[in-house]
C-alpha cells in the first residue's frame, strides 16, 4: 500500500501528494487508536482530556504556535511542518479561554467531541466595524483523537 501511494504521489501535483498521503496517515492512525481506545470515558479519562484541551489553548492564548503544534497528532505532524501550522493561524487575535465540556465520545471511532467557548478581539488596529464589535464570543466543536496513549486534536486539513 506504501508503495502504491508513493507511486501515485511522483504523478499527482504537490498538493494532491500531501493531502494523499495526510489521509492515509490518518486513516492508519484512526485505525490504531481505535484498537487502544477507553469503550467509555471515565470521569479521570473526561478530566485529562479536558486538560489537554485547555493546556493547548493556553498556548493559543499566547499565540505560542509551536507550543499547539505539539497537540497535533504525529501523523499531522508528519505530514505537515510546524511552519505550515503557523501560518494558518491569524495571530493577530488575543484569545481567551472561557469553557471546555465533552459532549460526545465515538469509542469505535476513538473520538471525542468537545465544546470550547473562547473570547477573542483583533490586537492590532483594525476597521471601525471590527472596533465596534470588541471582543466576539465564539463557542467552537473540536474533535479529539484518542492515540499512543494521549488525546490529539483533529483539525481539518
Amino acid at each position: 500500500m506504501v508503495k502504491f501511494v508513493r507511486n501515485l504521489g511522483n504523478k499527482l501535483s504537490p498538493r494532491t501528494s500531501i493531502s494523499l498521503r495526510a489521509a492515509v496517515i490518518l486513516l492508519f492512525s484512526g485505525i490504531l487508536a481505535a484498537c487502544s481506545a477507553p469503550r467509555e470515558l471515565s470521569e479521570s479519562d473526561k478530566s485529562l482530556l479536558i486538560q489537554r484541551v485547555t493546556e493547548r489553548w493556553r498556548c493559543l492564548e499566547q499565540n505560542d504556535y509551536a507550543c499547539a503544534y505539539a497537540f497535533q497528532s504525529p501523523a499531522y505532524r508528519a505530514v505537515f511542518s510546524a511552519e505550515m501550522y503557523r501560518n494558518r493561524y491569524f495571530s493577530a487575535l488575543e484569545r481567551r479561554l472561557t469553557g471546555v465540556k465533552v459532549v460526545a465520545y465515538d469509542s469505535g471511532a476513538a473520538v471525542a467531541s468537545v465544546r470550547v467557548g473562547v473570547m477573542s478581539r483583533s490586537l492590532k488596529e483594525a476597521s471601525s466595524a471590527s472596533q465596534a464589535i470588541g471582543i466576539t464570543p465564539t463557542t467552537l466543536t473540536e474533535a479529539w483523537l484518542w492515540g499512543s496513549g494521549t488525546w490529539w486534536i483533529a483539525e481539518d486539513l
